[in-house]
């Protein structure tokens, strides 16, 4: 594979990622955003919308953020590999393009409250560290680190809850924490609710973070071993893609399965929360090994779009938002809680097929999406057509 193929694989991965990631999101944009983790609350109506609510959870739910947290690691080091040749302080220019990111996140917040990129920017400023550590060792224990970490955090914020969904209230922290917030589970697990209630909000912020940062690190060590760029073997993505699925999809299977067999009690909330973080590591490196497969093997026609979706990946994710907030908010077509889950995937299917038909006419046109190329003069302090 040449060097323009190990781009293109890049590019291949984050252009489903990028796509997959509405999913999910378009249930936060169209439902109230219990309906994420308690599925039948809102929009679950019959057997097809029941279909849409596993898939979703069971290929789609954490993993399509993972990949794209993932890449987003493999961008920053790639950024400061071609910055080392440009500037004198690559660091320093890689903490002012982070700066830009947190802006735009900001930007984006004011869309939709479900942003990625201020996490992203945040996690940003950590792995500029990252290029020091050269020990592939050191790598893989500080990925181990962080996910167990994650994985603790998530273990004690719900053995605060008893079965109900209360929190118990056993120690002074706790009681502080909690003053002026929800003393339950909130809209993460309850209808109705209004806020998630500051512990549950915690668990919220620190995990995203938590788990962002290890994919990202993920993505550093695939990097340097040069697994995303597609370079390995066939034979060797087919038994990555092997052993990440079948590791992977019994925990996210389980973690399901959880919730329905409860029939979705408070119990089930934070422990199927567990056992869906632990399937998102093997996940990921399942669909790097069948994505790069199906880089390889699928028709150029088709591929050529997908990739042309990643290297366009920051302009469709807030593109997809634009478009998400004029379907469902009052200033467009009113659709909030008025769409089941089919409905609600239907046009998930609608606007990928926008995307992955603007996006190579814009790429035919241009070097970059608007949005890359801004972001890009912004980091160079150059309006210059480069």
């Amino acid at each position: 594979m040449n060097s323009s193929q190990r781009i293109t694989n890049l590019d291949f991965i984050r252009g489903f990622a990028v796509l997959g990631i509405l999913v999910i999101n378009v249930i936060s944009f169209g439902l109230p955003v219990t309906a994420i983790f308690n599925h039948p609350t809102y929009g679950v109506e019959n057997l097809l919308d029941w279909i849409v609510v596993v898939i979703s959870s069971v290929f789609f739910e954490f993993k399509m953020m993972g990949l794209f947290s993932m890449l987003f690691g493999v961008g920053l080091m790639i950024f400061l590999d071609n910055a080392k040749q440009k500037v004198k302080r690559p660091k320093l220019l890689s903490f002012w393009r982070n700066c830009l990111l947190l802006l735009f996140g900001i930007a984006h917040v004011s869309i939709w409250e479900g942003d990625v990129l201020i996490s992203y920017a945040l996690c940003a400023f950590c792995i500029v560290l990252f290029p020091q550590i050269q020990n592939n060792k050191i790598t893989i224990f500080f990925i181990t680190f962080l996910f167990f970490i994650d994985l603790l955090l998530i273990n004690y914020i719900g053995s605060l809850y008893d079965n109900s969904g209360n929190l118990i209230l056993d120690s002074a922290w706790v009681v502080a924490a909690s003053e002026g917030g929800s003393l339950n589970l909130g809209k993460f697990w309850f209808p109705g609710e209004s806020e998630f209630g500051n512990i549950i909000g915690l668990m919220f912020v620190l995990d995203g973070i938590l788990r962002a940062l290890t994919l990202m690190v993920v993505g550093i060590l695939l990097y340097r071993l040069n697994v995303i760029q597609g370079t390995r073997s066939l034979h060797f993505y087919k038994k990555l893609m092997l052993y990440g699925f079948c590791i992977g999809l019994p925990l996210s299977i389980y973690s399901i399965y959880l919730r329905v067999s409860t029939e979705y009690s408070a119990a089930s909330a934070i422990t199927s929360w567990f056992w869906l973080s632990f399937s998102v590591i093997p996940m990921v490196l399942g669909y790097v090994g069948l994505l790069t497969i199906m880089n390889i093997k699928l028709r150029e026609s088709i591929s050529t779009r997908l990739r042309a979706c990643g290297k366009m990946a920051f302009t469709n994710y807030i593109g997809m938002s634009v478009i998400c907030t004029l379907i469902f908010n009052g200033h467009g077509l009113g659709l909030f809680g008025k769409l089941d889950r089919l409905q609600q995937f239907l046009i998930v299917i609608g606007v990928w097929v926008i995307m992955l038909i603007i996006s190579p006419l814009v790429l035919k046109k241009y070097q970059f999406g608007p949005l890359e190329s801004l972001w890009r003069k912004l980091t160079y302090f150059s309006f210059k057509n480069n």
